[in-house]
């Protein structure tokens, strides 16, 4: 990869907040350091962090482009607003802000005839019984959450209440109205066949799903099969995502997509620096057509 492709330009990194600092994992480091080594001016913002007024959403000057890591409720929102004022992002802001309600992605990956689990979405009005028998119980989450925050397993088929009181309140600066999305449950105690794409190159393994799991690099490193990466590939072209991370379980040995996510962090995969280094040389060459 040339250096003359991003010398001058300048990055910028939307992330969240962890332990009172910019969430950059080892994985997001590396990439940031192999431009920075090359000329690109970086850095990095968390949106709450910053006041934000219609003329300051992009900063004095707008960035060449904008990495769009944050899944948090102000974080997106500023980033579409951003994007309708001329701003690039990696991945669109607009398919990002999609790709976080977790209901909608559901919906249309079925639409599209993916495999997900059978979903059912209840309020604190809802009082529902089982529609359906499953051996192998239900799981009930937040129409909007991130890092697995507010998942649960449940034996039956929870009540609204159940379901529903289980605020997000250590999810961070993610709106949770109290809605959740209950579906069946893919398996049992089995790791999660994680999938991690950019661009053209995919990365995936196995990990056990865990309150803190999000923040481990141990996985598994697994070879994917082409059914299975011809599912992942087609989630993310429903989505309109480049960069994308997509959960699976199997049913009666065949894949289902339990959770979808624009931008994961890579992390156990050290390589995908190099490889998002790429996606942001094509993102920087697509938005000027001078540095092709």
């Amino acid at each position: 990869m040339s250096a003359s492709e991003v010398r001058g330009r300048t990055i910028e990194l939307w992330v969240e907040q962890r332990d009172g600092r910019p969430a950059v994992n080892p994985v997001m480091r590396a990439l940031l350091d192999s431009l920075l080594a090359d000329g690109a001016h970086i850095s990095v913002r968390v949106p709450e962090q910053r006041v934000a007024t219609p003329s300051t959403i992009l900063g004095d000057q707008a960035p060449d482009l904008i990495l769009l890591k944050t899944a948090t409720t102000l974080g997106l929102s500023l980033a579409v607003a951003g994007e309708r004022m001329g701003g690039h992002f990696l991945n669109s802001a607009h398919a990002s802000m999609r790709a976080n309600d977790k209901p909608a992605v559901v919906a249309r990956l079925a639409a599209a005839g993916l495999p997900v689990p059978e979903t059912w979405m209840v309020t604190s009005s809802d009082s529902m019984t089982a529609p359906v028998a499953t051996p192998t119980g239900w799981v009930s989450k937040p129409a909007r959450g991130i890092h697995g925050a507010g998942v649960e397993l449940h034996d039956r088929f929870p009540t609204a209440i159940g379901a529903a009181d289980n605020a997000v309140p250590t999810a961070g600066w993610v709106v949770d109205d109290g809605v959740r999305m209950v579906q069946t449950r893919i398996g049992r105690d089995e790791a999660d066949l994680k999938v991690y794409v950019a661009g053209d190159r995919s990365f995936a393994g196995e990990k056990v799903f865990g309150s803190d799991s999000y923040q481990q690099d141990d996985i598994s490193e697994r070879t994917l099969e082409a059914s299975v990466e011809a599912i992942v590939r087609a989630a993310g072209e429903v989505l309109g995502l480049r960069c994308f991370g997509v959960d699976l379980r199997f049913r009666d040995n065949q894949p289902v997509i339990i959770d979808v996510n624009p931008f994961p962090g890579y992390r156990g995969f050290p390589d995908a620096a190099q490889t998002l280094r790429g996606e942001v040389e094509r993102a920087l060459a697509q938005s000027n057509p001078a540095v092709r």
